[in-house]
């Protein structure tokens, strides 16, 4: 304490005194206010700083959460996609086993038929209780021994040479053939298996058996080839199998038909060796839609009672979504509810019976890793936010200490050399603290020309002004930049998107046709266009169009254009040459930087088919004909509307036929292009068109856009790509 006052009495005596001490004082207030202000600034400008490290590891930890998740979902849809076509690929490997073996039996069998003298005779024995427990070769009568034709018998006896073959068969595929069954026409039937005690009445007699009766015989007969049967009780066996009838034929003639059966307890076997959690299930569908076997003991996908029920007529819709998709032959991954609970579901079809397997994961058990390590990284990031904080805590200590003790040591400085040097610095303090709004700028005086730090000072102050004034116009110039070009193409989008129709609902399910549109704009902002719209009730407009050029100045002649032809149309009562050739001048008068237009523009009459049109320069359609392929067809082509006043234009007419489907594109589809720079071209397109020729427009519009994708592989797409397809029906 001694010392601290010593030191106050010491400050006492060197302050200066009169106009010296006022100036020192007035120095010394000044830089204390300076030193505030500039602390203030300091500690926002920090602040601003911590809230935007803040608030970017948000957005960190948020975007590396929802990558991270998105990464196991796809993860997980991969592996259970895996799953699944294992799982199709093990059963259908089973079926195909028994498709060889009775494959090899039936060509045995045609061969006993046409060269039965090359067989000898071999006794065969009906039923026995004796045989009971073991594989036998055993004659099923339909009506008794006494009432079997010789012949029959005698071919009987022939074909009893390839037991051994038919042993082989059941013994080989243990529990997946149950037995082998070959019978004729006229009902009489070889039977191998280890059945024989079942097939006799208390006294030891046979009992009839008629092959021709049962459903194995019946489908193999009525489709010509190997039938598999759905789930189905065995009363000889006491438990659910499948049975399957293979027809042989002897120059086109039906001889006989074998029999195979397999227990369920095969397939759920094949079902449970590869699972993704204890919570997982699988399922087998037959094509009929009845469900032969499940893993599951209770609710929607329990195997019922009632073996020919169809499955989809007691579950959600969603689930039926699922099941409808893998009895029609595709292989996906989806997410479905069963019974309450959210489920990813992966089914495949198993092409040689025609069913589909479909497994069931719980999402939240294939996701319950992931949702753990997120939760870590949540607090491993809210505990570097904290130690942020505290770190910025401190800094801003340390840094108020630091100024203080700067501002303590600046009024010792500024007290021995206020008497001479008080002046510039004075005029200093009243230059700075004239910064107000833009005027901002430090100006050299001779005052200041001190040859000594002052001077220094000044200068630096004149250099730190004027880079401060340069920099914030800058980044004023380039804000609003930034903000202009951002606002003109979100213009440009907005106008092309809303300026297009959509095909539901006023478009959806009309007599006389069907219509799909889409358009997908390239990410710079282009000026793609179609429409359609009644002239009156038996008169349908189309159009599209692709617009030259980029930017929000495509998008406004787009919709000019859009505008042009759908009004000229109606003001020229339908005639299109006119609409055209009235839109083409007028678009060749507004255009600006000398834009124009590619259009293709038709009326369909839908009583009659025809079909009118005229095309400015637009690509040529791609039509298909009833019960044939997707064809390019040329037409009379004129100038593209808005680049020529003169240009005239022909009208092109097509007779469609019900059935016949046009398809109409921009240059988007074949002017993509792969890594390599070839084009996607007609040719791709129509091979596209092609391969889904059968399906829905959405679907074959779909099928075209995925080709186009994969030919791209990756290649960004520089180019609108539009489509406008429809499918004339004939019935008003």
């Amino acid at each position: 304490m001694k010392r601290c006052g010593m030191l106050i009495r010491r400050l006492k005596q060197k302050r200066p005194r009169g106009l010296a001490g006022k100036l020192v004082k007035f120095a010394a207030v000044f830089v204390l206010i300076m030193g505030i202000l500039f602390l203030a600034m300091s500690y926002i400008q920090i602040s601003l700083q911590k809230r935007t490290v803040i608030r970017n590891e948000e957005k960190r930890s948020d975007f590396v959460r929802n990558e991270y998740r998105q990464s196991m979902t796809e993860f997980a849809g991969d592996a259970l996609l895996q799953l699944i076509t294992w799982s199709s690929d093990k059963i259908d490997d089973e079926f195909w086993i028994l498709g060889h073996d009775f494959t090899m039996l039936r060509s045995q069998v045609e061969d006993v038929y046409r060269h039965p003298d090359n067989y000898g005779r071999i006794p065969i024995r009906p039923p026995s209780k004796n045989a009971s427990g073991r594989y036998s070769l055993q004659i099923l009568y339909p009506e008794g021994a006494e009432n079997a034709d010789p012949k029959s018998v005698e071919m009987m006896e022939r074909l009893a040479n390839l037991a051994p073959l038919m042993q082989e068969i059941v013994e080989g595929n243990e529990g997946f053939t149950m037995d082998c069954y070959i019978a004729s026409t006229d009902g009489l039937t070889l039977a191998m298996d280890d059945l024989s005690e079942t097939k006799v009445d208390g006294h030891g007699n046979p009992l009839a058996y008629d092959p021709r009766t049962r459903p194995w015989f019946q489908g193999a007969v009525s489709t010509g080839d190997i039938y598999f049967s759905s789930r189905v009780y065995s009363y000889f066996r006491d438990l659910d199998i499948v049975v399957f009838g293979v027809p042989c034929y002897v120059d086109g003639k039906l001889v006989a038909v074998l029999q195979g059966s397999s227990g369920l307890d095969v397939f759920k076997r094949k079902l449970a060796e590869r699972s993704l959690g204890q919570g997982s299930f699988s399922i087998l569908v037959s094509h009929e839609g009845q469900l032969v076997c499940s893993t599951r003991t209770g609710g929607e996908l329990k195997v019922s009672d009632d073996y020919e029920a169809d499955i989809r007529d007691s579950v959600n819709p969603e689930l039926k979504k699922i099941i409808d998709c893998a009895l029609q032959g595709k292989t996906d991954v989806d997410t479905v509810p069963v019974d309450g609970e959210l489920y990813y579901a992966g089914h495949a079809p198993i092409e040689t019976p025609g069913w589909a397997v479909i497994s069931f994961v719980p999402q939240k058990e294939l996701l319950k890793s992931s949702e753990e390590l997120l939760k870590k990284m949540d607090t491993a990031t809210q505990g570097m936010i904290r130690h942020f904080k505290r770190d910025f805590r401190n800094s801003a200590l340390v840094m108020i200490l630091i100024l203080t003790a700067l501002l303590f040591a600046a009024i010792l400085i500024l007290s021995d050399i206020a008497k001479k040097r008080v002046a510039p610095i004075n005029r200093m303090a009243e230059a700075v603290s004239g910064f107000t709004g833009e005027d901002m700028v430090f100006r050299m005086e001779d005052i200041y020309r001190t040859d000594d730090e002052i001077e220094v000072l000044a200068l630096s102050f004149e250099t730190m002004s004027r880079k401060m004034k340069e920099y914030i116009d800058r980044l004023v110039e380039s804000t609003a930049e930034r903000e202009r070009l951002g606002a003109e193409m979100e213009a440009a989008s907005r106008i092309q998107l809303k300026m297009l129709p959509k095909t539901e609902p006023d478009f959806k399910d009309k007599p006389g046709y069907e219509l799909f549109a889409d358009m997908v704009p390239a990410r710079e902002v282009g000026g793609d266009l179609y429409d359609f719209f009644y002239l009156d009730e038996d008169h349908l407009a189309l159009t599209i169009g692709d617009v030259s050029g980029k930017g929000i100045s495509a998008a406004l002649f787009m919709a000019l254009s859009k505008q042009m032809l759908s009004s000229q149309l109606m003001l020229n009562g339908g005639d299109i040459v006119k609409a055209v050739t009235a839109s083409n001048i007028k678009l060749c008068k507004e255009s600006a930087d000398a834009m124009f237009v590619t259009v293709w523009l038709g009326v369909l009459t839908i009583s009659s088919g025809e079909l009118g049109f005229v095309n400015a320069g637009h690509m040529y359609a791609a039509i298909k004909r009833a019960g044939g392929d997707f064809a390019i067809e040329a037409d009379e082509h004129g100038t593209a509307a808005g680049a020529l006043v003169i240009s005239e234009y022909k009208l092109n007419t097509v007779k469609l036929d019900p059935g016949d489907v046009v398809y109409l594109y921009t240059d988007g589809i074949t002017e993509a292009h792969n890594p390599a720079g070839e084009l996607f071209e007609e040719e791709r397109l129509l091979n596209a068109l092609n391969e889904a020729k059968e399906l829905s427009l959405k679907e074959i519009d779909a099928h075209v856009r995925k080709r186009v994708a994969d030919f791209s592989d990756g290649t960004r797409q520089y180019d609108d790509i539009t489509t406008l397809c429809f499918r004339y029906l004939g019935e008003m």
